[in-house]
């Protein structure tokens, strides 16, 4: 069984993909309409994006909030648990922020692996896309990638294979937090002009946090800063305050599933 969180569609397409290798159903934990889940397969597989060189909020939440039951299916049934990060170019210490995560659960991950996919992040100077050359060559080289890790986790390899980059300390323990507590301002979304009212923005909310009013989206304060409406957005026209100005758009181009319980 895989759950997995995606603004853009990088993790939604590394879990899908590994879903079908290994014959695992894959749920979005966006779409899980409450916490009476139930344990299925042989392995328990959790895949998410990297934000600001820690675990993305929600997944950290969705951990926090599995019900006892779940955990007791997962133990009892000898279920391996594994981890797959997807980034645009490195971790730093999100591998040991996931693992404690997960051991305040009684769970740990026997294999961490991390896969490089493109660029999303925009919201701060010197953060962009990345140029269409090199996203082509990430996903191309995203697709090894995900064939390899799967071949390891059914052959039960106990590896944190990731990509850490330098002074992970420092990334992972001041600028996460930083983050946590001053990179997140939902007051600053708005639509430009060139709005259409089409509400692909709304649709593609997470945490259902944008509303249509008056064929405007509005932006109520839950917000985890995925960046699916900015980048989802068919005209351009979802801004953050200027950070946004002449910045580039992203979205996972394929087709992907989504499964709700």
């Amino acid at each position: 069984m895989i759950f997995y969180f995606s603004g853009t569609g990088n993790s939604a397409y590394v879990a899908e993909t590994l879903g079908s290798i290994l014959n695992e159903d894959v749920v979005c934990i966006s779409d899980i309409k409450d916490r009476d889940i139930t344990f299925k397969g042989e392995t328990l597989g959790l895949v998410f994006p990297v934000y600001s060189w820690g675990v993305a909020p929600d997944m950290l939440d969705f951990v926090d909030s599995l019900p006892h039951s779940f955990i007791h299916e997962v133990n009892e049934g000898g279920g391996r648990i594994w981890i797959v990060m997807t980034c645009g170019d490195e971790v730093a210490l999100a591998p040991e922020m996931i693992q404690r995560s997960l051991m305040s659960r009684c769970f740990i991950a026997e294999s961490i692996w991390s896969v490089t996919m493109p660029n999303n992040y925009v919201l701060l100077p010197g953060f962009d896309v990345d140029p269409h050359d090199l996203e082509r060559k990430k996903l191309d080289e995203a697709r090894t990638r995900i064939n390899e890790i799967a071949e390891g986790i059914i052959s039960r390899q106990r590896v944190v294979d990731v990509v850490r980059g330098s002074m992970p300390r420092l990334k992972t323990k001041l600028i996460y937090p930083l983050f946590r507590k001053w990179g997140i301002f939902p007051v600053k979304w708005r639509s430009s002009i060139e709005c259409i009212g089409c509400g692909i923005c709304a649709a593609n909310c997470c945490r259902r946090n944008i509303t249509m009013k008056k064929g405007r989206p509005v932006w109520g304060g839950d917000c985890c800063s995925c960046l699916a409406c900015y980048h989802r957005c068919p005209r351009h026209a979802v801004e953050y305050g200027g950070a946004t100005k002449r910045k580039g758009q992203y979205f996972f181009p394929g087709k992907i599933k989504r499964k709700a319980l």
